[in-house]
């Protein structure tokens, strides 16, 4: 016989609890109270449930040409079913697209003060989690929101205030780097006491609608969607 699964997050059947809570008053919750709940194990207070709201909206879309996107529909072109190219997005995902959360809380629930974080970077020379953008070059509008709203509900701490310090020590290093959405959601998870291994979590769960809708786009457009390309070989 095999080991049985045993777990402090869910039941089954009749009497169907997450976390504790019967699943049928989980069912009376907002579906992100509901995830807070899932993942931290406790319900959201008012303000923090408004917060975490923010921080998955935030991250539910962001155009047709990011890496996750394309993935999806080009896989959905090759004639797939929703599951199977919704989970391609998800797995285009990485370290300069959605990845960085989990690293920038890592550093950020760090004993190293901002400087010593720059430091160690630049030494390194390896890129700083949660600084920088594609598109964005002063700031990204999605990171001023979510730390405008975490400051107007009482919940911006030390966390933001440390991912700042960092966005100003490496500017007096080298040059001043837009404070992404990753680092956004970084700072303000941190400072609501989640743990850096659901960073990644939190951009799936985010993007994840936004796959689906383009995935569904996509079936309506022609099968095999082809680019355009150039060899440039010998």
């Amino acid at each position: 016989m095999g080991n049985e699964w045993k777990t402090e997050i869910s039941s089954s059947g009749e009497d169907a609890v997450i976390r504790g809570e019967p699943l049928e008053d989980v069912m009376d919750m907002d579906f992100s109270d509901a995830i807070y709940l899932l993942l931290k194990g406790e319900k959201p207070s008012e303000q923090e449930s408004e917060l975490f709201n923010t921080v998955l909206s935030s991250s539910i879309d962001h155009g047709i040409g990011n890496p996750s996107t394309v993935s999806s529909r080009t896989v959905q072109s090759g004639g797939n079913d929703m599951n199977t190219s919704v989970a391609a997005g998800v797995m285009a995902l990485g370290d300069s697209h959605g990845g960085a959360i989990q690293e920038c809380m890592e550093i950020l629930q760090s004993s190293d003060t901002p400087e010593e974080i720059v430091r160690k970077y630049m030494k390194n020379r390896d890129k700083i989690p949660g600084l920088g953008h594609k598109v964005y070059d002063d700031t990204d509008p999605r990171t001023e929101k979510l730390l405008d709203k975490a400051e107007e509900l009482g919940l911006s701490g030390e966390h933001v205030e440390k991912m700042r310090g960092i966005q100003e020590a490496f500017a007096d290093e080298k040059v001043r780097l837009v404070m992404n959405v990753d680092a956004g959601i970084a700072a303000v998870m941190s400072d609501l006491g989640f743990e850096p291994e659901l960073g990644k979590g939190f951009f799936i769960i985010a993007r994840t609608p936004g796959l689906v809708a383009h995935v569904r786009e996509e079936m309506d457009r022609p099968d095999f969607r082809r680019e355009d390309g150039e060899y440039d070989g010998p």
